[in-house]
């Protein structure tokens, strides 16, 4: 894998190619306008490509079923620094909406969330990043760990609401487990949803702000709930980082994701990340038997998922935040 500060180094150059290409463009548009050659349709294409260089990302998203890891991934890449977890990681779910992690230098670091009450609204989550009225903002305060993680926590709440609601919010199918399990428990008709549709996180990582944004995904129960996670946002991320867990390897719920989520298992930038491996690291084995065992477990995770060899890391996501 590319050391972190190679990727740094990398997504610097990357950074700089742009903001050299904006200036090389916006000086060809002086020099047309000085010789009487731009119009208006060459002001507004000059401006597009400009807007575009200008809001150019590279996407990446985080897919995984819950309890793999995934969202203490993302602590270990991004927040390490503040040394605790700030997104919610631990067994079950934990991630309950879809997550983005970006930075906008126009905007104070925060936590935006689109409550779930849109869903009874005819608009996209796309559209609904227009109406700054729908969504709600906390700050996130940087110079305190504790802050940071109350505010990030909110990803994870969850309320509870009469059956028939959470079927209007198109929550549940015929046949959930989740629902099923509250009607047999005698809880009167009603079942926990979550609080939030869709969140934003703006955070100045170096890595965020040379324009990369990560898309953290829910479980294939709550994905199912969001047609436009597998139908535009995950389909048009520019790579997809699956992650299983070595301590389950890919189950039944891990395929059905990497099926109808992930997609062409062919795509060149869709990589396998084999976490937990920590479980493997058995004191009674020797460093040699170990590194074995764990080339045997993402030999098989390749086979598994039809995937080059070579696109399967294994890590420890909790190892790498400690």
């Amino acid at each position: 894998m590319i050391p972190s500060r190679d990727l740094a180094a990398r997504f610097e150059a990357y950074a700089d190619w742009r903001r050299r290409l904006s200036a090389g463009v916006s000086a060809l548009h002086d020099w047309l306008a000085e010789q009487d050659l731009a119009d208006a349709q060459v002001d507004l294409k000059i401006q597009q490509l400009l807007e575009r260089l200008h809001q150019d990302k590279l996407i990446v998203a985080f897919v995984a079923e819950f309890s793999r890891g995934k969202s203490e991934l993302i602590n270990a890449i991004f927040f390490a620094d503040f040394g605790q977890r700030l997104l919610p990681s631990s067994a079950g779910r934990t991630t309950m909406c879809p997550t983005e992690l970006l930075y906008d230098g126009s905007r104070p670091p925060s936590i935006r969330l689109l409550p779930i009450e849109t869903r009874l609204k005819d608009a996209t989550v796309a559209e609904f990043k227009n109406y700054a009225d729908e969504w709600v903002t906390f700050p996130l305060d940087l110079s305190s760990a504790e802050k940071m993680g109350e505010a990030l926590s909110r990803v994870s709440q969850v309320k509870r609401v009469p059956v028939e609601l959470a079927r209007k919010y198109g929550l549940y199918g015929d046949g959930d487990d989740d629902i099923l399990q509250a009607l047999e428990n005698g809880d009167e008709g009603t079942v926990d949803i979550p609080c939030w549709r869709h969140a934003v996180i703006n955070f100045p990582h170096p890595l965020l702000q040379q324009g990369l944004v990560i898309l953290d995904t829910p479980g294939l129960n709550a994905i199912g709930t969001e047609p436009e996670l597998t139908l535009s946002l995950v389909p048009n991320a520019h790579a997809v980082l699956f992650v299983l867990a070595a301590d389950t390897g890919v189950t039944k719920s891990d395929l059905d994701v990497w099926q109808h989520v992930v997609g062409d298992a062919g795509h060149k930038n869709h990589i396998a990340v084999l976490n937990k491996i920590d479980g493997l690291w058995d004191p009674l084995k020797t460093p040699g038997e170990i590194e074995r065992e764990v080339r045997k477990q993402c030999a098989g995770v390749a086979a598994t998922l039809d995937l080059d060899p070579m696109r399967v890391f294994p890590v420890s996501a909790q190892k790498g935040l400690v």
